[in-house]
């Protein structure tokens, strides 16, 4: 017996926009983003799930529903075991055509249908759990790449995977994933995801103590105001 909620549900929903992290710097080769040249394509790119992986607080969120939804189904478990014993102890206890054993089967039969809806409630109560956690995720998310966008002077933010220009013939499955891409070149310099995280990691609340600093040889800049023409968004 198991709730039909997992942590997974979350990568295969895939966000349309990309959530982004501050706190970590540009990787390697790769160049800070400084927003479109006079004239050219005005797009930027998101890697959607390294944000998936490093939002400061959707999967310690995810980990506490988890938490909560293994207490549940132990203590489901534990009611249904309980059950099946009463079940058994009624057929030694009792001839069957007693009307004690009619009583003791009633409210046996009682407590399985009442065991069943509470189950049922339980799986719904986690599921609506696990929704509003992605729900207020995704809303995070978008308010971080508009505030980006905006300070960088991008009209078209699009999704892409970084692990997809990582493939490997020795690792069939990276090949595969590989080409079904849909970026086929970018310059490195429209690669935001830096700027978002870091903006979801300034504006939102840790869920659980932040790990030990580490100090970052560079940082993206954090944007403090919305105008454009200067380094810097508000925080909305």
């Amino acid at each position: 017996m198991h709730f039909r909620i997992s942590l997974a549900t979350i990568a295969l929903m895939g966000f349309c926009a990309a959530p982004s992290v501050f706190g970590q710097a540009p990787t390697a080769g790769q160049a800070a983003p400084a927003g479109p040249k006079t004239g050219a394509s005005s797009i930027a790119l998101v890697d959607v799930g390294y944000i998936l992986k490093n939002h400061p607080n959707m999967n310690a969120n995810m980990e506490a529903i988890k938490a909560e939804m293994t207490a549940a189904q132990e203590d489901i478990e534990s009611r249904r075991t309980a059950l099946l014993k009463d079940q058994e102890s009624i057929g030694k206890t009792f001839e069957p055509d007693s009307p004690q054993f009619k009583q003791k089967q009633e409210s046996l039969i009682s407590a399985e249908s009442k065991l069943r809806v509470d189950f049922m409630g339980k799986e719904k109560e986690f599921a609506e759990k696990q929704a509003t956690v992605i729900f207020k995720s995704y809303q995070s998310i978008n308010r971080a790449i508009k505030l980006v966008a905006e300070h960088l002077a991008y009209d078209v933010v699009l999704r892409y995977s970084r692990e997809q220009n990582e493939m490997d013939p020795k690792k069939p499955q990276s090949v595969n994933f590989g080409v079904q891409r849909d970026v086929l070149y970018h310059n490195p310099g429209i690669d935001v995801t830096e700027m978002v995280l870091a903006v979801l990691n300034r504006d939102e609340p840790k869920a659980t103590a932040p790990a030990a600093a580490t100090t970052p040889t560079t940082q993206p800049q954090v944007p403090q105001t919305a105008n454009r023409t200067q380094p810097g968004l508000r925080k909305q």
